[in-house]
């Protein structure tokens, strides 16, 4: 295996589809525009609604975790401060190097903050869409392992829900989702979610959060106009890391240097958007959407206990129009998507003592054009400019920085089911707030860049999906903080944010699912990583963070028409510590965890049981090289009732 994966490119990816997936599925983030993923040069996973609801999960992402090619992160359990990685990326540069969006809108941010996963309700998710390794030119910054693309419902939905929750941990919710129509052309959509939990850590773990959203839409002769407004609000108190010694005696508590760590968030979300026709093969395309972000926090480092409360505060405002067209040919149809992404972000931290006025501009195009009626070839550009406004006690002034990149990729039809790809993708981005005020004196740090390539191969039926590929992604410059790196004049903790020699990410990702009677569905998903240093001091070393084996196994098993049992088992191999380049320290142990969850439904009524990590293991996914462990659950459940009127 580690020879395949030193001379070829790697990745591996079996996804299970849903049973009733038609051969030729419709997305949208393979063009940023509806296109048929038998044209899409990529490795695209899509995870349905109807899979989201057999696994009873309660935060998307239990629904990410163990899918092919992606590795999760959960600190506290709850879905509330997570890291999602592709292709080898560990820490918080996992979420610095995947972009996660809804709806095409960026939830990644301007600073090492993670993307905030709870902003979007299970219960409003249509699909979500994967799309494995480098989009860097569709996507730009960021999209360097991959994205995420969460596709919510729309206006037009015209039915409603109500949901209750209860379970471990004094774990409680109400949820409901409204839709209607006022007339033919005007439609609208609400939803509202309250939780609150103890959750697992026995002191200052609780976390009360509610979320509010409101849609509309109107249709008229050639096009659509859309608009949304939602709001979050987050109390969560934060119980810390552990050392080994204190899981030992005893997992669930706290430190007591943590124990009035909290923080508090605000966020509210306006975006408007429009689909309009300018001729039979031309339409614009577009959103504007703005996010305003206020978060009260107190976090204590052992030794150093916070007494006063901080504030971190980030506008960021989106404005994404995009051209997309079909010009006709003989073998076929070009389709043109082309496009600027205009992101302007105002962040100020008084946690950090830092602030930053950052603008990004960028241009690209895309075209697929049919060789033959078996044969796409595509082709893409995109060109890239930021610039930052910095002011911390380490940094001061204006950087600016440039990249562009390039797409070539090949998809050949073998028949009406099966095809197979190729691409060779540029990607980049850019160091984050954090991390350009955090550099060793006298060091500016340069734009990651990167080549990724990729093959593949994908299979898919009404009763099956098989998608297989490899892929091998090398970076110049990756940005990282490296704990033996000169600290910045004036901080008080050891190492920096650094500019890494040369890294190859190079993995292997198995999907596969296949209705095995009627009843019974299997799925299952495979990926391996080899993430290393090909120079410098850590020559020849792994990347930390970043396990090597990762599976997954699921059953879906339906009876008597009324019962529905799935049952799925997640395991992450072996991987040293974060922050440990050096492969001095053991490695972490592999471990599986085993969820399942019972569904009864009745006319318009569900009931649900999910019973997560079944065999209640003892772990943790979120541990460092300093010593830190954050211990997941063990045994817990969760009972929902659910109700759909119309």
């Amino acid at each position: 295996m580690k020879k395949l994966a030193l001379t070829t490119v790697t990745l591996l990816s079996l996804y299970v589809a849903d049973a009733s997936a038609v051969l030729d599925a419709v997305i949208v983030s393979g063009a940023r525009t509806e296109q048929s993923t038998l044209t899409t040069p990529a490795s695209i996973s899509i995870i349905t609604r109807e899979q989201i609801e057999a696994t009873g999960a309660e935060h998307i992402i239990d629904v990410l975790r163990g899918v092919g090619g992606i590795y999760v992160r959960d600190t506290f359990g709850d879905g509330s401060r997570t890291q999602v990685s592709m292709r080898g990326f560990s820490g918080s540069t996992a979420n610095a190097n995947t972009l996660i969006m809804i709806d095409g809108r960026r939830l990644n941010n301007t600073d090492l903050s993670n993307p905030d996963l709870n902003s979007v309700s299970l219960k409003d998710i249509v699909r979500i869409e994967i799309v494995q390794g480098s989009s860097g030119v569709l996507f730009g910054d960021q999209a360097v392992g991959g994205v995420v693309n969460i596709i919510t419902t729309k206006a037009n939905d015209t039915s409603g829900t109500v949901e209750a929750a209860y379970g471990s941990y004094d774990t409680a919710r109400l949820q409901a989702t409204y839709g209607a129509a006022v007339n033919e052309s005007l439609h609208y959509r609400v939803s509202a979610e309250f939780r609150q939990s103890d959750n697992y850590r026995r002191e200052n773990n609780a976390i009360e959060y509610s979320n509010l959203l409101f849609k509309t839409g109107y249709d008229y002769t050639g096009g659509e106009l859309y608009a949304e407004v939602q709001h979050i609000a987050e109390d969560l108190e934060l119980p810390g890391s552990l050392l080994q010694t204190e899981i030992t005696a005893d997992r669930r508590q706290t430190f007591v240097d943590f124990l009035n760590d909290f923080t508090n968030s605000k966020t509210d979300v306006l975006r408007l958007g429009t689909k309009h026709n300018l001729s039979g093969n031309w339409a614009l395309e577009g959103e504007l959407s703005y996010r305003d972000v206020e978060r009260d926090i107190q976090q204590s480092f052992r030794g150093f206990v916070v007494n006063t409360s901080s504030r971190l505060k980030r506008k960021q405002l989106e404005f994404t129009p995009r051209l997309v067209g079909m010009i006709p040919m003989d073998t076929g149809s070009v389709q043109i998507t082309s496009g600027i992404d205009l992101i302007d972000t105002d962040f100020d931290s008084q946690i950090t003592v830092s602030s930053d006025e950052q603008r990004m501009l960028a241009a690209y195009v895309q075209a697929v054009l049919p060789m033959s009626e078996a044969i796409d070839v595509t082709l893409g550009f995109r060109r890239a400019t930021v610039e930052d406004n910095v002011t911390s006690g380490f940094t001061n002034g204006r950087l600016d920085e440039s990249a562009s990149v390039f797409e070539l990729g090949l998809s050949y039809r073998l028949d009406a089911a099966s095809r197979l790809f190729a691409r060779l993708d540029q990607n980049f981005r850019f160091a984050k707030v954090d991390e350009l005020t955090y550099v060793s004196p006298g060091t500016q740090l340069k734009p990651q860049t990167g080549n990724s390539i990729e093959l593949g191969w994908s299979h898919q039926s009404a009763e099956s999906r098989y998608q297989l590929s490899v892929f091998q992604l090398e970076l110049q410059d990756e940005i990282a903080f490296d704990s033996t790196a000169p600290q910045p004049t004036g901080a008080f903790f050891a190492g920096a944010n650094v500019n890494f020699d040369p890294t190859t990410h190079r993995g292997l990702i198995a999907e596969a699912s296949q209705q095995l009677t009627q009843q019974l569905g299997l799925t299952a998903s495979y990926s391996y990583n080899d993430a290393s240093f090909d120079s410098g001091v850590f020559a020849g070393k792994q990347i930390s963070g970043v396990p090597e084996n990762t599976a997954r196994l699921g059953l879906d098993y339906r009876f008597q028409h009324a019962y529905r049992v799935t049952l799925e088992g997640v395991y992450i191999g072996s991987h040293y510590l974060d922050g440990d380049n050096a492969n001095a320290q053991a490695k972490v142990s592999g471990y599986s965890v085993i969820n399942s969850n019972l569904v009864y439904s009745m006319k318009d009524w569900t009931l649900s049981l999910r019973i997560n990590n079944l065999t209640d293991r003892k772990y943790f996914e979120n541990a460092n090289s300093f010593g830190s462990r954050f211990p997941m659950p063990e045994r817990n459940v969760l009972l929902k009732a659910n109700w759909k009127f119309k």
